[in-house]
């Protein structure tokens, strides 16, 4: 089984982008998958934060629920699963760089794919932070889609 991690934030077409470049594997797509032969597993990462104000302060785990993902996590669950894909979700807590690296290591994944974000001629030089840390922090190939 060729495993692939796909990170997706609450951008619906992003994950869409990136659950469609997964249905239409094929020789050509520069991965050694057999679209036949695949499962993926979405991470959704919420991130830490801590807010404080006059009126006291809340912190991200008093908000953070396991089983309450996006609704873009969720389109791109029931997108792969119509597909015939073998599909499972996961979220955690933390910082978005480092929950995606390690959970993708647990698994022992194959391959990484991150949907971009849309950007200037120029921005396309440069990737957004959580893409660029995956990319720099570990040996697993990640894909740009």
């Amino acid at each position: 089984m060729y495993k692939i991690v796909i990170p997706i934030d609450k951008d619906e077409k992003r994950a869409m982008t990136a659950v469609e470049f997964v249905t239409e594997l094929g020789a050509e797509s520069g991965l050694n998958a057999d679209p036949d032969n695949i499962s993926v597993s979405i991470i959704n990462v919420f991130e830490k934060f801590k807010a404080i104000d006059d009126g006291g302060n809340v912190q991200s785990k008093d908000l953070y629920d396991e089983d309450s993902f996006p609704d873009s996590v969720t389109a791109a669950r029931d997108y792969l699963a119509e597909a015939g894909v073998a599909v499972d979700v996961e979220r955690r807590h933390g910082d978005a760089e480092e929950e995606i690296i390690d959970f993708a290591e647990s698994i022992d994944t194959d391959t990484i794919i991150i949907p971009g974000r849309k950007r200037s001629p120029v921005g396309k030089a440069l990737f957004g932070s959580v893409t660029q840390h995956t990319i720099l922090n570990t040996d697993i190939p990640v894909t740009i889609v």
